[in-house]
């Protein structure tokens, strides 16, 4: 017998909901600014990071469905702000949600091989220096995603978090490593 044997079926919800979801499961209280920065600085450098909209009208839907809590608080005498917090039914939604990994293939859109592949119509050099400045972004993203995973490892919490942040690291140098070969075997093309 599974542990979820006699729970309700999973929601059916969009990737972005269980992300600002698996945010909330870190036991802050968070303001809907605050789920932003959280994603900018982890899920940005392994998935994408959802506008602050998309933000907001995740939370309004994991609240209207009893995975998510808010209250307001009062800043100042004229200023308020809403926070967030997981509920027992979200922790467990997600607990499953999480455990359920299906075999699911990556969906590569890779915009710089989609143009690589159309470069008989344009201009090589043009090319070039685009692949040129993208494995340098990827190195630059790289960097970004080691900082962050360096201040995760001061937190026991965020220990799966930053083995994520390091793999984002990995798989970013392997970014521009592919590049380097691609230029590498541009040279000399005409």
């Amino acid at each position: 017998m599974s542990d979820h044997e006699n729970t309700p079926d999973l929601p059916e919800l969009p990737a972005t909901s269980w992300a600002v979801l698996g945010i909330l499961s870190f036991g802050t209280e968070l303001s809907g600014y605050d789920v932003k920065q959280w994603a900018d600085q982890s899920l940005a450098f392994f998935y994408w990071a959802p506008s602050q909209s998309q933000i907001y009208t995740e939370l309004r839907r994991l609240e209207g469905l009893g995975l998510a809590v808010s209250r307001v608080e009062q800043t100042h005498a004229a200023k308020s702000r809403r926070l967030y917090a997981i509920t027992p039914l979200g922790r467990d939604c997600l607990q499953r949600w999480t455990d359920d990994v299906p075999p699911e293939p990556v969906v590569l859109k890779h915009p710089q091989i989609l143009r690589l592949w159309a470069a008989h119509n344009g201009d090589l050099d043009r090319l070039r220096a685009a692949l040129a400045a993208y494995r340098d972004e990827a190195l630059r993203t790289a960097d970004a995603a080691a900082a962050h995973a360096e201040g995760a490892r001061r937190e026991e919490a965020w220990r799966f978090s930053g083995i994520a942040l390091e793999w984002a690291e990995c798989f970013n140098r392997d970014e521009a490593a592919r590049i380097d070969w691609l230029l590498e075997r541009l040279r000399g093309m005409r």
